[in-house]
């Protein structure tokens, strides 16, 4: 099913539709998928994208919602313990072991983290 959408109207036409699919039909997955499809096109010719994070929290939760990970599973990818994920997430500084390691493993360019640590 290819749903293409031209103006705004049939863009909020879209999106009630699509709510309405998730609340009733969840089990239809192809008209889900290509709504949502279609939305996430509208809104990226509309200039609606979303601006990167300019946090290294914002960052972390990007790439934490990227790759389905809860707080305790960001920390055994990065091989570091909860309370020290904990700590970052609080917002106290990193030191430079860590920041290696959330450039490796999680492709944060380095500049950003030096910028923002």
């Amino acid at each position: 099913m290819l749903v293409k959408l031209l103006t705004p109207a049939d863009y909020e036409q879209a999106l009630t539709q699509f709510e309405q699919l998730l609340d009733h039909a969840p089990e239809n997955t192809a008209a889900i998928v290509a709504l949502r499809d279609a939305i996430a096109a509208y809104e990226r010719s509309q200039g609606y994208e979303l601006p990167p994070p300019q946090t290294l929290v914002g960052r972390l939760e990007l790439e934490m919602y990227r790759r389905r990970l809860n707080k305790s599973k960001l920390a055994a990818l990065l091989e570091i313990s909860a309370s020290r994920m904990s700590d970052v997430f609080q917002g106290r500084r990193i030191n430079l072991d860590l920041a290696k390691r959330l450039h490796q493993k999680l492709g944060i360019p380095g500049d950003f983290i030096l910028e923002v640590a």
